[in-house]
């Protein structure tokens, strides 16, 4: 049918011009989703919602192996290759092996000493974009990460994990000794000395 065959033509035609809108805002830095919480803006309708989670909490992907929540996709799958064990990524010069190809370049950094993310308040130095990002919001006072349960804030989310866990009793760090179950990784590894 005619009809069908060009609306599956325009369908392509307007998926194309899409695509490429999306693309050029990489170029131009156009960021025209904006968000109502903090005003942290984005090129990309999706980036804002996922970003839209930190505010409210939601965490809609479970791990079907162990129950826990992630707010996006990416997490989930990161998280769910510890489950597995996989880690296809080695570092040449050690042989550490990781389950993320981030994680490996991270790691490399170790390696060189290379540190391509400074602060522009203080000077300081990092190796992963994440640690400037705490510490950008530490100047600032910045703290979008807000608990669903009492609404206390923080400034990056592996503080609001942890303490999600006062609420939930969630302990998700066993050890592999006497399978004691603890909810923060630092307690584990005080716990493993004794062993």
């Amino acid at each position: 049918n005619l009809a069908v065959a060009l609306r599956h033509i325009f369908g392509i035609f307007r998926l194309a011009a899409q695509l490429l809108k999306r693309h050029i805002r990489i170029h131009t830095g156009e960021k025209p989703f904006a968000c109502l919480v903090c005003e942290q803006r984005f090129s990309r309708k999706e980036s804002l919602k996922c970003h839209t989670r930190t505010h409210t909490g939601e965490k809609p992907f479970a791990c079907s192996l162990c129950g826990r929540s992630f707010s996006e996709t990416r997490y989930l799958k990161n998280h769910t290759q510890r489950h597995t064990g996989d880690k296809p990524f080695a570092c040449l010069m050690c042989e550490q092996r990781f389950s993320r190809k981030e994680s490996l370049k991270c790691h490399r950094r170790t390696h060189t000493g290379e540190k391509p993310f400074a602060c522009s308040d203080c000077g300081r130095r990092f190796s992963q974009k994440g640690k400037l990002i705490h510490l950008t919001r530490i100047h600032t006072g910045e703290k979008p990460y807000a608990c669903s349960i009492c609404g206390q804030r923080f400034s990056h989310n592996p503080s609001l994990n942890t303490h999600t866990r006062t609420h939930t009793g969630e302990k998700p760090f066993p050890c592999s000794d006497c399978g004691q179950r603890f909810s923060q990784k630092g307690n584990l590894t005080i716990h493993t000395r004794t062993h």
